[in-house]
């Protein structure tokens, strides 16, 4: 007699969310410094990777801008941040930018993980790679702590796969979204490089 199967709780949910997003970060940060080597295991790290590169792509040029512009000797140590190495500080600084309006979207999720790999490369290029093992667990940790919430109610990753693999959902306004934030990322690149 086969027992009916029972729904993950809510506690599960949320920790399979969470585990999820580090195991993502980790993926999406390796696959951009070295994409050879670095192997997709889910669909979600495969629409990430798909969508990341379109993102990279669409928006080459403010990306390059904001990549050069990012001077870590420069950033301010607030309260909010001091405990932090600066390639962490930065990406949360940032990331708070990013995610300061109540706008969430499933666009705004991939371009905190394009933002943690544009600092895990700076970091790679500038340091050697020395605390790219901080970026991932900060990237990580943001995306799992501060959007569970969305995440959970948007459905998941699986939801973010089915968002990013639906051919009648609107790029333009996905892309749309990522321009103005695109825009807000240089303007903080070039306030913190002066």
């Amino acid at each position: 007699m086969e027992l009916p199967r029972v729904s993950p709780s809510i506690a599960e949910e949320k920790d399979e969310i969470i585990s999820k997003a580090y195991s993502l970060t980790r993926n999406f940060i390796m696959y951009e410094l070295d994409g050879s080597c670095v192997k997709v295991n889910t669909k979600a790290e495969r629409t990430l990777r798909r969508v990341g590169d379109e993102m990279f792509e669409r928006h080459r040029t403010v990306l390059n801008a904001v990549s050069k512009r990012l001077r870590y000797s420069d950033v301010d140590v607030n309260e909010k941040y001091k405990e932090y190495l600066p390639d962490e500080r930065m990406f949360l600084m940032i990331a708070d930018e990013i995610c300061k309006d109540t706008k969430e979207n499933w666009g705004r999720i991939v371009s905190l993980f394009v933002l943690g790999s544009i600092l895990a490369r700076k970091n790679e290029d500038k340091h050697h790679g020395e605390h790219i093992e901080a970026i991932i667990q900060t990237v990580g940790n943001y995306i799992a702590s501060r959007r569970l919430k969305w995440i959970v109610r948007n459905g998941g990753w699986d939801g973010f796969v089915e968002f990013f693999d639906n051919t009648a959902f609107d790029y333009n306004k996905v892309w749309k979204g990522l321009v103005f934030v695109g825009i807000g990322l240089t303007s903080i690149a070039m306030a913190l490089s002066r």
